[in-house]
């Protein structure tokens, strides 16, 4: 226990804590880039649509110093099949999200959140 140390939270260890917690829900699209600062790719693909369409994205995290009261850094490291609105509607959800998960750890939520826009972009790829 900390003596009145009020609100210090080891943004270190619970950014580790994280990091655990992601390579064991993801452990074949988890990839550690580099360590400091944390900074790490997370492969999201969409349930196959007919003809086997899939879109994938792979999404790259950096952890700023004081995430998670800070939002992480974010981009786009590659796709497939997207289109460049469909790339900035995942962008926008992401910073959204963010937003409103701050002080929480919040990459599941944002890798869910981006899971559940994949497939819906498949199911719009079938009526285009």
């Amino acid at each position: 226990g900390s003596s009145g140390s009020s609100g210090m939270t080891d943004y270190g260890e619970e950014q580790r804590n994280e990091l655990e917690a992601l390579e064991s829900i993801y452990p074949d699209s988890f990839t550690v880039l580099s360590e400091n600062p944390p900074s790490f790719t997370i492969t999201v693909t969409s349930e196959a649509g007919e003809n086997d369409e899939t879109v994938q994205t792979t999404l790259k995290f950096t952890y700023s110093e004081k995430y998670p009261d800070e939002a992480p850094l974010y981009e786009i490291f590659s796709q497939e099949n997207l289109e460049d609105n469909d790339v900035s509607d995942i962008l926008k959800l992401l910073a959204l999200q963010a937003e409103e998960n701050l002080g929480m750890v919040m990459i599941f939520t944002l890798v869910t959140a981006v899971q559940e826009k994949l497939n819906e972009i498949v199911d719009q790829i079938k009526t285009r």
